[in-house]
């Protein structure tokens, strides 16, 4: 809640009012293609009687957005964005004599509409709130295998109602085309299953909240 309260301060506090217009002009269109992508591993050694013992985690993660929109005046937009994201993680103990894997996919998929609000900073810099909110489907898939046993893969897929809260800064690379950064709070309300096969579907709820950073290009038409 914290990083909640972080960002809807930097939506309510920036200027409601700024002289310097810079490059912003009366567009009427908004289209961007913003995107960010992490790949890292974590290792955890346990230390006490006998040997030695830990875990090994890689994963790899990837989001794409596209936000597009029509200026209803010369500095807000309504719109829409239509977002996704991709986990992968794969675990194995330390040490490993029979090979076992654990791995991991998720997948989400975000469209609802979006209101932005630009606010010129100096010539070329300017800064937007933004907030977006609608539907938010959740897939969720692991399998866990060994060299002498392999375990049924188990799916989760949920839906349901999802909120994008942040701020983001932009320059004017040309009159009409944007470099820009925004910093998002996200948060999703889902329910859904969890199956196994040949075993009776599960009920699930979901709650989740995250807090990342896009990188893009806008045009403005």
């Amino acid at each position: 809640m914290r990083a909640a309260a972080f960002i809807l301060s930097i939506l309510f506090l920036l200027p409601g009012s700024l002289s310097a217009q810079g490059m912003m002009r009366m567009y009427r269109m908004m289209y961007s293609v913003s995107g960010s992508f992490s790949s890292g591993q974590n290792d955890t050694d346990i230390k006490g009687v006998g040997a030695p013992s830990g875990t090994e985690f890689d994963y790899e993660t990837v989001r794409i957005a596209t936000r597009n929109g029509y200026f209803v005046s010369r500095n807000v937009v309504l719109g829409l964005e239509l977002s996704w994201d991709q986990t992968r993680g794969e675990s194995r103990p330390k040490p490993n004599p029979r090979n076992e894997r654990y791995k991991q996919y998720e997948r989400s998929l975000f469209v609802g509409p979006l209101l932005r609000w630009y606010q010129p900073l100096s010539v070329r810099w300017f800064a937007y709130p933004e907030v977006s909110l609608g539907y938010r489907h959740y897939l969720g898939e692991s399998e866990a295998s060994s060299s002498t046993v392999t375990t049924l893969p188990v799916t989760t897929t949920a839906r349901g109602f999802g909120i994008n809260a942040g701020a983001g800064l932009g320059y004017f690379l040309s009159r009409n085309v944007v470099l820009d950064a925004s910093l998002r709070y996200s948060y999703g309300w889902l329910s859904g299953s969890y199956q196994t096969s040949g075993q009776p579907d599960l009920d699930v709820d979901m709650k989740g909240s995250e807090i990342g950073i896009l990188f893009g290009l806008q045009l403005l038409m």
